[in-house]
């Protein structure tokens, strides 16, 4: 029987994309060969209903685009997500069919040398960290094809959502709950500081809660070393010496992301403590400008204003962790997690991942067409600057609501008990 060029075009493609071994190519070819007459479409659709491709990876070939779906061994299924440098992909290993979470430095910032070293210290700074409450970073890699490098880091895979999201699809969390994800979150930093790492970009978006109410940090592509490593080098040449997100970054991060210690995790922890037991920032003002002065001169609004009944000394907890001064804070994130342990309290969540994960894809497609309609592949999109930050907190929130489902068991809540010890 005579192979519609359709077919043949396809198989091409599929072929090239080396997504199938020989004998899975060749069962997927038996497949297509059934059909009468199919459009490329049609052979895509039955190429996933049949399991031979998942959804994204029928969607890039459909549109053409066979490059970065297998990257140096490991097979990439799905979009994961868009980190601070990066695309983040589902892949799995070819040989182990282990699952890892592939980040891909975008194509557009392959040659910007600043951003690459960031990227690489990300990952020397991931593999270096090994703690339950931090995503591990199995390995970094470079690849080379015809079109050119191509660079990725390997790390584990984490099914369950990020803070901001989280907020999104519960609209409140009861304090017991707020209080046991930044305590774990406190003991990751120990762990991360005592590496001699700052991280210096803890907000919502870098803490995932799993189902089992366990939390990971992700991201430490700010993270500092000390002032003798590349990262250093690398500020000085680059001149890049204000690092951080506006909502959460500390005063003496604002003045000089360098001449900073542990102490200013402790105060982006504190905003992000603020942000998860009041459902806000601590300084609500649409102009970067305004928050960063908020952050160097201003109160925020008390917790207790925002949320009758956050205790008074949790309110005080708060408020220590973010004092102006590093030396008026709590001084570590031991003694953070400590002073949180007694109202802190543990719960399940039943999280629709697939839904998650549409309404990420979602969001994607949605910054792509905005950004250039019809042209631009996800693997070359930057980045979110700045400007971009109220468009894309309305957009995840119309899309988390409406995709994504959670069971919300109510934890039971736990003051704080006679042992709770005194703020210093």
């Amino acid at each position: 029987m005579a192979v519609s060029k359709a077919t043949n075009d396809f198989l091409l493609l599929l072929k090239r994309s080396r997504l199938l071994q020989i004998d899975d190519l060749q069962d997927a070819a038996v497949t297509i060969s059934q059909l009468t007459e199919p459009t490329t479409t049609e052979i895509a659709q039955v190429l996933v209903d049949d399991g031979f491709l998942t959804r994204y990876q029928a969607d890039r070939l459909l549109k053409g685009n066979s490059r970065g779906l297998v990257i140096d061994g490991y097979k990439v299924l799905e979009v994961l997500g868009c980190g601070g440098m990066g695309w983040v992909y589902i892949a799995e290993d070819i040989e182990t069919h282990w699952r890892v979470a592939l980040k891909v430095l975008p194509e557009n910032a392959r040659e910007d040398a600043g951003t690459l070293a960031r990227f690489r210290l990300e990952a020397q700074a991931g593999m270096k960290l090994k703690h339950p409450s931090i995503v591990h970073t199995y390995k970094m890699g470079h690849y080379e094809d015809i079109y050119g490098p191509i660079y990725y880091v390997a790390m584990e895979l984490v099914r369950g959502v990020n803070l901001f999201e989280f907020m999104l699809m519960k609209k409140k969390i009861d304090i017991a709950q707020a209080c046991d994800i930044i305590m774990q979150a406190a003991d990751g930093l120990h762990y991360a500081h005592g590496q001699g790492l700052v991280h210096r970009d803890i907000k919502p978006e870098n803490l995932l809660v799993c189902s089992d109410g366990t939390v990971k940090i992700l991201d430490f592509g700010l993270a500092m070393l000390d002032d003798n490593d590349e990262e250093f080098s690398m500020a000085m040449i680059f001149g890049q010496n204000r690092l951080g997100t506006a909502d959460y970054i500390s005063p003496e991060q604002y003045v000089d992301s360098y001449q900073i210690d542990h102490r200013a995790d402790i105060y982006s922890l504190g905003c992000t403590l603020y942000f998860a037991l009041t459902g806000n920032v601590p300084f609500p003002v649409k102009s970067h400008a305004q928050k960063l002065k908020g952050h160097l001169k201003k109160r925020p609004t008390a917790v207790q204003e925002l949320r009758a009944d956050v205790p008074e000394r949790l309110q005080l907890i708060v408020s220590k962790m973010m004092a102006k001064r590093p030396e008026n804070r709590i001084q570590t994130a031991a003694e953070v997690a400590k002073y949180l342990r007694p109202f802190a309290q543990r719960a399940e969540q039943r999280i629709n991942f697939r839904s998650v994960l549409n309404a990420r894809l979602q969001h994607a497609k949605k910054r792509m067409a905005a950004a250039a309609p019809e042209t631009i592949k996800p693997e070359e999109v930057a980045v979110p600057n700045d400007s971009q930050q109220e468009v894309r907190q309305s957009t995840i929130e119309t899309i988390v609501r409406e995709e994504t489902m959670l069971d919300q068991p109510k934890p039971r809540e736990r003051g704080p008990g006679p042992d709770t010890p005194d703020l210093v």
